[in-house]
């Protein structure tokens, strides 16, 4: 019902500025709910790019959101898509809420990746498409900072269907676990996540799937926050300072 009323005041809108009526004609209600969903994802990241946090606020204030995917592959280019999103935002190493959704793609899930994964195609048969879901991760992450392991992997995966889609990018400021590892350990000395759980004994109960690992990361991420201060890194401007000199 909010939909339709809403619908009719756009095309009321549209009619009250020139637009030829017989132009509106081919312009159905699912298309008006395609122009909102748009609207809102370029508002939410327009807003994330304003209320981006200062740099010279203490690392313990900043909300960091520790993020992961399962794909189907990785290249979304070539048709790769997520199958399942996890995200916790965190303070100061304490999660303080947390989000996870499956994902239905547009294809079979790989039976390499239904292994790696636990991820079967039946599991999402009644999941939500990404189209769906992106609003919810969205405002999830608003005004905060993105961390993970192997980040870049997620972030082409996300940014790929919303540049696709939308013609828009996340606008958020994001770090790279493993660079922030080997800026305190040196090059190469964690090359995967297992490399650096297993070094500070964090045992990740659900490896290879997106929610379990996030708990894996944040629990990690505490311990490298400890680290960062214990170096004389305290604030955001210390830390990409302290990365741009790896």
């Amino acid at each position: 019902m909010y939909e339709q009323r809403g619908f009719r005041q756009w095309v009321s809108r549209l009619l009250s500025l020139g637009l030829p009526k017989e132009q509106l004609l081919g312009v159905s209600e699912n298309k008006y709910s395609a122009f909102h969903q748009e609207a809102w994802i370029r508002n939410l990241l327009k807003e994330a790019q304003r209320n981006r946090l200062h740099l010279h606020v203490s690392l313990e204030e900043v909300p960091f959101f520790i993020l992961d995917t399962e794909t189907t592959g990785f290249y979304p280019q070539l048709g790769d898509e997520i199958i399942a999103i996890a995200a916790a935002k965190t303070m100061n190493g304490t999660i303080q809420n947390f989000y996870f959704s499956l994902i239905k793609p547009g294809r079979m899930i790989p039976h390499e990746i239904t292994k790696l994964t636990g991820i079967t195609d039946k599991d999402v048969e009644s999941a939500p498409r990404l189209a769906e879901e992106i609003t919810k991760l969205l405002a999830f992450l608003e005004n905060g900072v993105i961390v993970g392991y192997h980040i870049g992997h997620d972030l082409v995966f996300i940014n790929h269907f919303l540049w696709t889609q939308y013609r828009t990018k996340l606008t958020h400021r994001y770090f790279e676990m493993k660079s922030i590892l080997e800026m305190l350990y040196g090059k190469g000395a964690f090359p995967t996540l297992d490399d650096a759980l297993h070094y500070y004994s964090i045992y990740c109960e659900k490896r290879h799937t997106a929610d379990g690992d996030v708990r894996a990361m944040t629990e990690l991420w505490g311990y490298l926050l400890q680290e960062l201060r214990q170096n004389g890194i305290e604030t955001l401007h210390d830390l990409y300072s302290a990365l741009s000199l790896c």
